[in-house]
């Protein structure tokens, strides 16, 4: 299920009494407890008939008691438990028990909700299952096609500023929303979409050439399309995602230092996810957050463990040439993006 159905069990006032928001999207995750929330709770009572906790700091018990715990003044109470443990195989046997045990009769006068943003799911847990079971697992991904164009467009109208469709796919190519391997959220548009509005003043329109001069794609966004592009084998795009970021004055240190860093990032997922570490696991080992460990992993699939050594030890070279005053940068990074894969 998407977050669509919440909204829709919002408004027709049918909502469960246990969901498990997970994914990425984590404006849209706060956006959808906001509604929960300003459809149940009064403000004068959200002290005493809103909890947040943090999942990593108590144990089930605690998290049931808050939920079995009776509204005041109210017909709900909400309860949102922030990356608990219980879904993932850190998680003891005995909190297992307790949650799932209150899951399977939850009070009908809370709402609990889950909310895993850097935590792994095991959906093979009976916790999961449960939740499942009774249609509250919901995934909140990236939105996208038509809906993240009127999504983009609503923000614009909001402010009383008219864009078109183009001037709309400019912002979304150029903020790598949906890059694959781009970890922004709606948090990030929304960012950069009010610095196009703080820009145009009291002008209503917005063009393509001034995107193009606010917005400036994220260096990490383009080492993640660059490394793609030489895992495909399309070096001339590589080469063009790096003049892009010659272009948006990024150092070129700190680009060769970027594309080093990721292929070391790429051979440690590889050697890590073939003797069976999870994505949690290769996350902690990583020291990066769950979501780039596992975009990490898919991106090393282009790639074959000994053409990422080969890989990472050209990139040493050619930092160490470039150093060394051997080869001058921007020539020594474009032949090391040339004879990657060769």
């Amino acid at each position: 299920m998407g977050y669509k159905e919440i909204l829709n069990d919002i408004k027709n006032n049918s909502l469960k009494n246990v969901y498990l928001f997970y994914g990425e999207e984590t404006y849209l995750i706060d956006f959808c407890i906001q509604t929960i929330k300003e459809r149940y709770i009064k403000p004068s009572f959200e002290t005493l008939n809103f909890i947040s906790i943090d999942g990593k700091q108590v144990d089930a018990n605690e998290v049931s008691n808050a939920a079995e715990t009776l509204p005041f003044m109210s017909d709900k109470k909400i309860v949102v438990v922030n990356n608990p443990l219980w879904f993932s195989n850190k998680a003891k046997a005995e909190d297992i028990e307790e949650i799932s045990h209150y899951i399977e009769k939850p009070s009908n006068s809370t709402i609990l909700i889950f909310v895993l943003t850097s935590e792994s799911i095991d959906k093979r847990k009976k916790v999961f299952k449960t939740i499942k079971k009774n249609n509250g697992t919901i995934e909140f991904s990236k939105i996208k096609g038509s809906e993240l164009e009127r999504w983009i467009k609503k923000e614009f109208k909001s402010k009383n500023k008219i864009i078109d469709e183009c001037s709309i796919d400019k912002i979304i190519d150029l903020t790598g929303y949906l890059n694959n391997n781009n970890e922004i959220t709606l948090y990030d548009l929304k960012n950069e979409i009010q610095k196009i509005i703080n820009y145009i003043g009291q002008n209503e329109k917005v063009e393509e050439k001034t995107i193009e001069k606010v917005l400036i794609k994220s260096l990490q966004a383009n080492i993640f399309e660059l490394v793609d592009m030489l895992g495909e084998m399309r070096f001339d795009k590589a080469i063009s995602v790096f003049n892009t970021m010659i272009l948006n004055n990024e150092p070129c240190a700190l680009i060769i230092h970027m594309i080093t860093r990721q292929f070391r990032l790429l051979l440690m997922a590889r050697i890590l996810e073939a003797k069976g570490y999870s994505i949690g696991e290769l996350a902690k080992k990583m020291k990066v957050p769950n979501f780039v460990a596992r975009k990490t992993v898919n991106q090393s699939k282009n790639f074959s463990i000994i053409e990422l050594k080969n890989s990472l030890e050209q990139c040493i070279l050619t930092d160490r040439d470039i150093k060394k005053g051997k080869i001058e940068q921007i020539l020594g990074v474009e032949v090391l993006i040339m004879n990657m894969k060769q």
